[in-house]
C-alpha cells in the first residue's frame, strides 16, 4: 500500500503497465527478493486502471487479476498478465501489458481481489468461481451499483455460510 501511494501519484504520466513494472521493481528491491529462486517471499496480484475521459478509453494492466467490462450489456473479461508483483522470481525489470478499451457512457467496469471467487462454500464446499460471478454481474447489471454491491455481498455471504473466510475480499465497480 505504501509503495502504491508513493509510486502512482509521482508518476501520473505513466500508463498502468508501466506503473506495475515500477511497483514490481520497488517491491523486489524493498523486500530484497532479487536472485532468490525459492521462497522468494511476498508478492502481490493487482488490477490497475486509468479512465481517460478525454479519449473515452480505459487503460488497464493486471498482475494475475482481470478487469470485467460491461459494454452495451455484454460482459467481457480482459485478463491481466500471468505474473505477480514481487514474489519468487528473479526478474527485477518485469514488463506488463497495457490494454486499451474504448468505452461508452454508462459502461461499467469491475476490479476485484481473488478472495471473492476463491471462497469455499455452497452445499459441496467448493470455490465460488468466476462463472458464478459472471452470472451475478450479468443478471444484475440493470441495478444501480449500490444495489449491485448489496446483491454481491449477500451472494458471497450466502455462499460462504458458516465456512471460514479464506482471503481478503475487495471488489470495485465503476460506471464510466
Amino acid at each position: 500500500c505504501s509503495l502504491l501511494n508513493e509510486v502512482v501519484p509521482a508518476n501520473t504520466d505513466k500508463d498502468p503497465a508501466e506503473l506495475l513494472s515500477m511497483l514490481n521493481t520497488r517491491l523486489v528491491t524493498t523486500l530484497h527478493q532479487q536472485g532468490r529462486k525459492k521462497g522468494g517471499g511476498d508478492g502481490m496480484d493487482i488490477a490497475l486502471c486509468r479512465i481517460d475521459r478525454k479519449n473515452r478509453e480505459i487503460l488497464f494492466a493486471g498482475a494475475f487479476r482481470p478487469l470485467y467490462c460491461l459494454h452495451h450489456g455484454e460482459l467481457s473479461v480482459i485478463n491481466g498478465d500471468r505474473r505477480s508483483l514481487g514474489g519468487a522470481h528473479q526478474e527485477l525489470d518485469r514488463k506488463y501489458t497495457c490494454h486499451r478499451l474504448a468505452y461508452s457512457p454508462g459502461d461499467r467496469i469491475y476490479l476485484f481481489s481473488d478472495g471473492y471467487v476463491d471462497q469455499f462454500g455452497g452445499p459441496e464446499r467448493k470455490r465460488f468461481m468466476t462463472s458464478r460471478l459472471h452470472t451475478l454481474i450479468t443478471k444484475n447489471q440493470h441495478l444501480p451499483l449500490k444495489e449491485q454491491a448489496i446483491v454481491l455481498d449477500r451472494a458471497f455471504l450466502d455462499w460462504k455460510g458458516a465456512a471460514e473466510q479464506v482471503d481478503d475480499i475487495c471488489m470495485l465497480g465503476l460506471a464510466v
